[in-house]
């Protein structure tokens, strides 16, 4: 039984297009990671869709402003988180644990929807962190760069521009397509972070600033829940690069720079702190904004009195 069980482990896995061949030699020292990982996933993966699916409705039947726009595009690649990337993980974990084997389609649903959903993500929190800086920051320019027609465009220009990166690495260029994601993951990460450093910035200098006493009224409150949103989804943004930027420190450690890592633990607790980000963007944009909060309730309602 023993010598069985040592030739299955060194047996090599059996090719599977542009992945790269899977490794279970080590799976022993990981049994615990992916089954723990593997049950928040499983646990985590029916709330990130069913609350996610909520954002977007709420947002898109009744409250299609820019920003708002916006975060239903986030929620959008959420939903496809629960729906497709966590259940890869779920598989792909269990399946190394009892078989130390990963069919092939498992392996690319998974890498393929990674990539997709981070890198829709990633490009939609750096359009909501300017969009942002140009309404508080370029007041005038604001209606000249974005309306819900044109976020729209917007939100389908990032879908497509992922697909096709994604797809790239079936034209037997897998390397240069983990390369072109991971930066333009960083330039992405860069521009979100000046960006919010600017909104940072203006908004404190605003604040020292003391408002014309000639304001009408409907301006002020127009500038106060501007200022609200701006700090909404500056918060929202911290929280997304905090529960992802670790597992874009480790693929670009062991996948760009080809450095060993000791253990691919590592992979497992980082994919999954980021994939629980599905779960709690919901939550924060309940919590901070009232219209979607109450959107959300709206539709609760409906679907009880149904």
């Amino acid at each position: 039984m023993a010598n069985n069980t040592s030739v299955q482990v060194l047996l090599p896995a059996p090719s599977c297009y542009h992945l790269p061949d899977p490794t279970f030699h080590k799976v022993p020292e990981r049994y615990t990671m992916n089954l723990v990982t593997a049950i928040v996933n499983i646990v985590a993966a029916p709330f990130a869709v069913a609350s996610n699916l909520l954002i977007f409705t709420a947002i898109v039947s009744r409250l299609r402003t820019p920003s708002n726009l916006l975060i239903a595009c986030l929620a959008l690649s959420d939903v496809f988180v629960g729906l497709a990337v966590q259940p890869g993980y779920i598989t792909y974990r269990l399946m190394e644990n009892q078989l130390r084997a990963v069919p092939c389609f498992v392996r690319v649903v998974y890498a393929n929807a990674f990539y997709l959903c981070c890198g829709v993500a990633f490009m939609t929190l750096a359009v909501v962190s300017y969009e942002r800086f140009i309404a508080v920051r370029l007041q005038a320019r604001y209606n000249d760069v974005f309306s819900s027609k044109r976020v729209l465009k917007y939100m389908v220009a990032i879908w497509i521009i992922n697909i096709m990166l994604t797809s790239l690495q079936w034209a037997g260029i897998n390397q240069i397509s983990r390369g072109a994601h991971l930066i333009a993951w960083l330039i992405c990460l860069l521009v979100a972070g000046v960006a919010n450093i600017g909104i940072i910035l203006t908004l404190h200098r605003n604040r020292r600033q003391v408002q014309p006493a000639h304001l009408q009224m409907a301006e002020k409150l127009r500038r106060k829940r501007e200022l609200k949103l701006t700090r909404s989804i500056t918060f929202i943004v911290g929280v997304y690069l905090l529960f992802n930027l670790p597992v874009l420190f480790v693929t670009i450690y062991h996948q760009i720079l080809e450095q060993d890592l000791k253990t691919y633990n590592h992979y497992s607790w980082t994919e999954t702190l980021a994939f629980l980000n599905s779960c709690t963007n919901p939550l924060i944009c309940c919590w901070k904004s009232r219209q979607i909060r109450q959107g959300v309730i709206a539709i609760l309602e409906r679907m009880s009195c149904n």
